[in-house]
């Protein structure tokens, strides 16, 4: 309330002056014009008449301008049209009952028109407040963490209220702890000690009055969940002013709830996708390790059962069939095991300089080109210079790579590959004569379990190679055209 005093005071001083002025000039000019008459005009009748100069200054000056004109109106009255004339002195004790009712209804009128004004302001100041927090709900519900929210709605209040400071007091193992101060930190923990038991529970709600400032809590829960105490404190703390905190606590509530269920939906959501991730995983690995293995079997069968009559070149074949397939099934599980170390942070790259042209050969030399009638055309600077990577993490980023080559370009088609070098980067090039299928997301290529086409694979390959590639601070990128399919690595020169 006093808060709403001071700013009637501050806001009437030109009108209190208009109307006093006004009173001045009324009174004036009623009672030139009824001097004259005085004495057939019955007193109560002048008495009303005054009553008007009386109304008007209030009504246009406030107070202030009211108590001017009720004495100034009281005076004249009595100095020009209660006998004896042109004096203070009242003649009869009769006479005393028009001054009395003219005083009373100057003063009805002066604590009437202030109980309006009071109103009045009050109900601006309230829309004041409640428009500046119009836009709190908004703001809160933008946030995506509780921590945000939190720290959101004590800036946000001090700001828009203009408040001397405010805090929150969230439970903590059982326990409340002043969180996100917003104003002086020495008197927030003298307000928070004020609030928090030993125990760490609330020793008082309410308001509370602490070292000149007035101090609020506000419960912030709803109907299933208790998130704490906002505390604000300030010089005044107007009860229209608390009103629209209350409403403001209860919008922080709602916002916390929201936020904590999305949270939640999150976490569901998050728990869902590792399952179908856990499934692709388990479906992925044990396609990739079936097709080698049942090539294993065969081979082995074959030689049990038809040994003593195949030729030992057929059997040589078949021993090396077999042990190819073991081979790159013990490498997908080895794969496998170091990006999970990758990604966990705990793989620790072996770095050697090598010549990228010369570990090409080598796994190319490992590739059927032959069984799809494909080729390998390298292209090499003169000026290539050798890197540090790990040899063993981009011998098979360059397997896949070239693995993914063959199998999606034409029978007959060439498989082409480029190495580039900057001052800062060496790129391996491989372009294919495949085309991606209507629609496909270049990005998703990526993504683990995404295979592309009908090749026969899970979409474990690009996924691997593109951890492989990250691990070096690398990046893997493709660009597709109707000519073809390219898949570029960069590499940075130094580690």
């Amino acid at each position: 309330m006093a808060v709403i005093a001071r700013r009637i005071r501050e806001n009437f001083g030109r009108s209190a002056a208009l109307g006093s002025a006004l009173s001045v000039v009324l009174i004036a000019l009623f009672s030139i014009i009824l001097i004259p008459v005085r004495s057939d005009v019955p007193a109560a009748s002048i008495a009303l008449i005054l009553v008007v100069p009386l109304v008007t200054s209030i009504a246009v000056g406030g107070i202030p301008a009211g108590i001017i004109a009720t004495i100034l109106g009281f005076g004249t009255y009595d100095f020009f049209f209660i006998p004896p004339y042109n004096t203070l002195a009242v003649g009869t004790a009769s006479n005393w009952i028009p001054l009395g009712v003219y005083a009373l209804v100057g003063l009805v009128t002066v604590l009437i028109d202030r109980r309006f004004r009071l109103q009045r302001e009050r109900a601006l100041y309230h829309a004041r407040i409640l428009a500046r927090l119009a836009d709190l709900p908004a703001t809160l519900i933008s946030e995506h963490s509780i921590d945000q929210v939190w720290h959101t709605a004590t800036e946000q209040i001090v700001r828009l209220v203009d408040l001397e400071g405010a805090m929150v007091l969230q439970p903590d193992d059982q326990m409340l702890r002043p969180s996100n101060v917003v104003g002086d930190g020495q008197l927030a923990a003298t307000i928070a000690a004020a609030f928090v038991g030993s125990k760490g529970a609330v020793a008082r709600i309410g308001e509370s009055t602490i070292e000149g400032f007035r101090v609020r809590s506000f419960p912030l829960s709803t109907l299933t969940n208790h998130f704490g105490f906002l505390i604000v404190w300030n010089d005044d703390l107007p009860s229209v002013l608390i009103q629209a905190l209350e409403v403001a606590a209860s919008q922080i509530s709602a916002a916390l709830e929201r936020t904590q269920l999305r949270e939640t939906r999150l976490k569901l959501d998050t728990l869902q996708q590792i399952d179908g991730w856990r499934a692709s995983l388990l479906r992925t690995v044990s396609h990739d390790l079936l097709t080698p293995l049942a090539s294993i079997k065969t081979a082995v069968t074959a030689l049990s059962e038809f040994g003593n009559e195949l030729e030992p070149l057929e059997q040589t074949q078949l021993f090396q069939t077999a042990l190819g397939q073991i081979d790159r099934s013990i490498q997908l599980v080895s794969d496998l095991l170091n990006v999970t170390r990758i990604e966990a942070g705990a793989f620790h790259l072996q770095y050697k300089e090598v010549a990228l042209e010369t570990l090409i050969e080598q796994v190319a030399a490992g590739i059927d080109f032959l069984s799809v009638e494909s080729k390998l055309e390298l292209s090499v600077p003169n000026d290539l210079p050798l890197v540090k990577v790990d040899v063993g993490l981009l011998r098979e980023v360059i397997w896949n790579l070239l693995d993914n080559a063959v199998r999606h370009s034409p029978i007959g088609a060439t498989v082409q590959v480029r190495l580039l070098a900057t001052n800062e980067t060496v790129s391996i090039q491989v372009s294919d004569s495949g085309q991606l299928a209507t629609g496909a997301d270049q990005v998703r290529l990526f993504d683990w379990f995404h295979a592309i086409g009908n090749s026969g694979r899970s979409g474990l390959g690009l996924a691997i190679a593109r951890s492989f590639v990250e691990a070096h601070h690398g990046q893997l990128s493709v660009s597709a055209s109707p000519e073809g399919t390219a898949f570029t690595v960069e590499l940075p020169q130094s580690p």
